[in-house]
Order: structure tokens, then sequence, then C-alpha cells
């Protein structure tokens, strides 16, 4: 899907697909392991339980006690993803499974107070972490990041969702 905005008054909406995107599961006796080798294919240090690392364009996210997502994984980066050894881990490619609505503006963090039982604000959630939850009834990813939030959102609820947002966007207008 390309890119689709919405703009209301003081917040802005993109609607965009995540690009090469793969999750990352370790066995519990394989963590270490796993987040080595993340550190190896991907050259940042794997992140901690809900953080967000970013390095040349690919982001590596810790979305679970044994889960990471890889997103803007380059080409080497998901060929050495594929091979992860059965008996380290999985790896899985969700290209096709997620979308991305990035939301930005004056009051975004209005916005996503609406939108989801979270603790919005910098001490709360801070520049660099990820949380999973439910908005609206679906089930998201929130990704902070400097000046916007991303929410993750499977590709089946990703029209739902989009509708949520303009509703909650026209708040603004």
């Amino acid at each position: 899907m390309g890119e689709a905005s919405t703009t209301a008054a003081g917040v802005t909406i993109i609607r965009e697909s995540c690009g090469p995107f793969w999750q990352v599961t370790a066995w519990p006796d394989t963590l270490g392991s796993v987040a080595a080798s993340l550190e190896r294919i991907v050259g940042i240090a794997a992140p901690g339980p809900g953080q967000l690392a970013l390095a040349d364009g690919e982001q590596v996210a810790r979305i679970g006690p044994l889960v990471w997502w890889v997103i803007g994984a380059s080409v080497d980066t998901a060929r050495a993803l594929a091979d992860l050894s059965p008996a380290e881990g999985t790896s899985l490619d969700l290209a096709d499974n997620r979308e991305r609505f990035v939301v930005s503006g004056p009051y975004a963090r209005d916005m996503m107070m609406r939108l989801a039982p979270l603790d919005f604000r910098d001490r709360g959630f801070p520049v660099g972490h990820i949380a999973a939850t439910a908005a609206h009834h679906m089930s998201v990813q929130i990704a902070r990041r400097e000046e916007a939030w991303d929410i993750y959102v499977t590709a089946t609820f990703a029209d739902a969702f989009a509708e949520v947002l303009d509703e909650t966007a026209a708040q603004w207008s």
C-alpha cells in the first residue's frame, strides 16, 4: 500500500507500508544468543523489553519477553534472519501482515491519549519506547519517536483503524 495521509488542524496521520518486516522469537533458553545474533546481523545491540533501536534505516523493537521486530530490514538482513537456526529461535517475514500509521503534529499527544489507555507524557512514554495495547478494541503496537508516534496494526484491521483515526482527528478540525 502506498502512503495515504489525513490532516486535521494540529494532527497529521500518514498510513504507510512497513516495508520489509520480520519477527524474531527466541526460545526461553536462547534469549541471549538470539540477541547476540540480532546485534551481529543488524549492527546494533538488541534492545530490551519495550525499547526500540535504530541503525541505518533499520529498526529493532523488543515487543515481548522473547520477541523482536526488525522493521525496514535490508536485503542482507532479511536473508540472515531467514537463515536463523531453528535450534536458536524462529524468524517470520511479516511484510504483508502489518501497516503503520504515523501520527504527528501539535495535538498528536492529545489524540494518542484518546486512542489508547497509556500514559503518553514524556516520562510515561519516552522516545525510543514501544508498547503493545488495545485501541478501540484492536490490538496495536505503538512506538514513540521524537516528533511522532508509529502505530502498527495488522493489515486485516488497517481500514477499520484508519476510520477510527480519522474520526478521532476530526476533533481538531
